[in-house]
């Protein structure tokens, strides 16, 4: 039962799916293309050299729109980065004297450094900025320019990223202050009225189309919202909007709403192969609605006192619906406000900025050396020709470049698709149609605005969001040719080309370079997600403080990092190329049933009690959770290392069966879930043994 790969649809039903409304898409997407068309305006005003126009407005992609403070904290990253990507090209031209081979060098170095740092800081987004910006001014030095002239057109670029900054930052400040609480709590209501729904529809026998039809929407929210959803609960915290036990009461409904959506999906998967208690399907229906509008008082009297002992989804989706009403609610702690950092802190905090195994890991460096190779040869063959107009074959490596051979040659096909949708139909599709049949700025306005919609609607699905952005890039490049309706065919041509180029260098690259197979990735992910379970489950052992507080919101989410990860890369699997595809799809599946298991695992520990009547329960409750962390910790020892050095299954010390025989009922499901993942994690060792 995997939430991302169970189901076998077609790729147009997937789009479809994603495709379809949920909640706040639309005033998001209104935002965006304000932001856009705002930006466009001042740009249009003042008058900027027009090849920094599309790479600025790409940058709005790459930011976060669900608050104000993190639209502008990810924007004011974008420019800091910029500007000290823009003060190291300078002060290498001057350093060098305009040395030739010192930009094909510094460009080489300055990739690395960005790509290398995109992948293993915390603040990845900076990093991209750093190099996208080192690129354009190094660029610019190449045209037979006075230095004057060549310098007043290096401040450009930050000059275009700062107005499309202030743009997104004033809309998103002036349109996106809605009440956090009345937000999530609508979160959590639609998804429970979607699920109650299909239950009914289940329990009334409804024909295999509307059940379908119902699954597919509780699908959609199962797999999307995760990220607002915490997003939310950390601006409930940070502006105090709710009381102590109210946030506790949400997070662990935020915890627990993700299990119930994809039991009920089972359930439904399994109607008819089983005989349904009716009266049991509607008193979880009207426990799940109870829950959702944050009543669980009247959960607990839904349910009563008599207890589902049974392992059907259905009696599982009440034993975490009872849990979830429990008075003691699960021992997940919101995040507090920061406290001022000490100076240990202060010392800590550029360690801080990169991940743990940033420079331990091989991998790393790898990918920024090939990412940087292809690149470096983009540029050195597009100014060699002396043809600028293909130099988005540096854009195309830069910002399409992934580790795995699965995940970029996915982002390669959907680079495709969205660059022949954005530049060849709409983009020429304008410039023979449409533009020349306007006047005025409003009329082309309009069209930014249009297409600026579409590209982000199309951006916000998490399997085709890619498409999207290139929808958006392509259309930008030929638009802004020239700060006017472009009237000409040979830029379109050119920027076709240049994507064509980078596409032809990466995939060389790429494949003949040590190609990384894209399970091989999931393997690690899943070992560090199991590390970060373990982790969380010692964590939570502490005594209640800012420090625990601040870790387990910093483990809660890279934990759903972690899961978004994988599922992307899932995924990508079948963009792999025979003979691999066929058992690295399968292994693919096999990780993602560790994942489901792993997360059950945890919900299960979370539902622990936290207070038990002798010491003796206590030291008993103490040990489950040890044997339980360190469990994990072997496990995901297992799975790290490298196929070669692989011998057999997981090797597990001080095992949680051992505590079988003697653990109260409540832990029982604990057991059963680590099982699962053992034995499934030792299937994934045994594959790549």
């Amino acid at each position: 039962m995997s939430l991302f790969s169970s189901e076998n649809v077609s790729e147009l039903t997937r789009f479809y799916r994603e495709m379809v409304p949920v909640p706040g898409r639309i005033s998001a997407s209104l935002r965006f293309t304000l932001s856009t068309a705002l930006a466009t305006l001042l740009l249009l005003i003042l008058q900027p050299p027009a090849a920094f126009i599309a790479p600025s407005l790409f940058m709005l992609f790459l930011v976060s729109h669900d608050t104000p403070y993190l639209c502008f904290k990810g924007l004011f990253t974008c420019i800091s980065a910029g500007a000290l990507g823009t003060a190291a090209a300078l002060l290498l031209v001057i350093a060098t004297g305009n040395h030739p081979v010192a930009r094909v060098v510094g460009l080489a170095v300055f990739t690395f450094l960005a790509v290398f740092l995109f992948r293993t800081s915390v603040i990845p987004l900076g990093a991209m900025a750093f190099g996208c910006l080192t690129y354009m001014v190094l660029s610019l030095w190449e045209n037979h320019l006075r230095p004057e002239r060549i310098l007043h057109l290096s401040l450009w670029p930050m000059g275009t990223l700062g107005i499309v900054a202030l743009s997104a930052t004033v809309v998103e400040y002036a349109f996106n202050r809605s009440d956090p609480v009345l937000a999530l709590r609508r979160e959590i209501n639609t998804r429970c009225v979607a699920l109650a729904h299909l239950l009914e529809l289940c329990a009334a026998g409804a024909g295999a189309e509307q059940i379908s039809k119902q699954s597919a929407i509780v699908r959609r929210h199962a797999v999307t919202g995760e990220g607002q959803r915490q997003v939310l609960l950390e601006r409930i915290s940070a502006a105090h909007a709710a009381s102590g036990p109210e946030l506790s009461y949400l997070g662990a409904v935020v915890l627990s709403i993700d299990r119930i959506l994809v039991l009920g999906l089972a359930f439904a998967a399994q109607n008819g192969a089983e005989e349904v208690d009716r009266t049991q399907v509607d008193t979880v229906r009207a426990a799940i609605i109870a829950a959702g509008e944050g009543r669980p008082d009247d959960v607990r009297k839904l349910l009563g006192e008599s207890r589902a002992s049974g392992s059907g989804a259905l009696d599982r989706i009440e034993q975490t619906l009872r849990r979830l009403a429990e008075p003691t609610p699960l021992p997940l702690s919101q995040p507090q406000p920061e406290p001022a950092p000490s100076p240990a802190s202060a010392r800590d905090w550029f360690k801080n900025l990169l991940i743990p195994d940033a420079l331990t890991n091989q991998a790393h460096v790898m990918y920024a050396l090939k990412v940087s190779l292809c690149a470096t040869i983009a540029y050195v063959i597009y100014n060699g020709l002396a043809w600028p107009g293909i130099s988005t074959a540096f854009f195309t490596v830069y910002f399409t470049a992934l580790s795995t051979t699965g995940t970029s040659n996915r982002k390669l096909v959907f680079r495709v698709i969205g660059s022949t949708i954005g530049g060849l139909i709409l983009g020429i599709g304008c410039l023979v149609f449409v533009f020349p049949n306007i006047e005025g700025v409003s009329g082309f306005l309009l069209v930014i605005a249009v297409i600026a919609f579409i590209g982000v609607w199309i951006a916000g699905g998490p399997y085709f969001g890619y498409i999207g952005f290139q929808i958006m890039f392509a259309f930008n490049l030929l638009a802004f040719e020239r700060l006017r309706a472009p009237d000409q065919m040979t830029p379109a041509r050119d920027r076709l080309l240049g994507i064509a180029l980078g596409f032809l260098v990466m995939f060389i690259i790429f494949h003949q370079v040590r190609p990384e197979r894209t399970v091989e990735t999931m393997r690690v992910l899943l070992a560090r997600l199991l590390r970060a379970q373990a982790e969380f489950i010692r964590v939570s052992e502490r005594d209640v403080s800012d420090v625990r507080d601040k870790k387990i919101a910093a483990l809660r989410k890279q934990g759903a990092a972690l899961v978004v990860n994988l599922q992307n890369f899932a995924h990508a699997v079948k963009f792999e190329f025979p003979p691999d595809r066929a058992p690295d799809m399968r292994l693919s599946s096999e990780i993602l049933n560790a994942v489901t298991s792993a997360g059950e695992l945890l919900i299960s520990v979370c539902a622990f009690p936290t207070e038990l009547e002798s010491g003796r329960q206590s030291e008993r409750l103490t040990q489950i959770k040890n044997a339980i962390e360190n469990g994990l910790r072997d496990l995901a020892s297992s799975l790290e290392q490298p196929p070669d050095a692989q011998q057999g299954g997981p090797k597990i010390k001080d095992a949680p069966e051992e505590f079988r025989a003697v653990a109260p009922n409540w832990a029982a499901r604990a057991f059963d879930s680590f099982r699962e993942l053992h034995m499934t994690c030792d299937s994934i060792v045994r594959s790549i043994a």
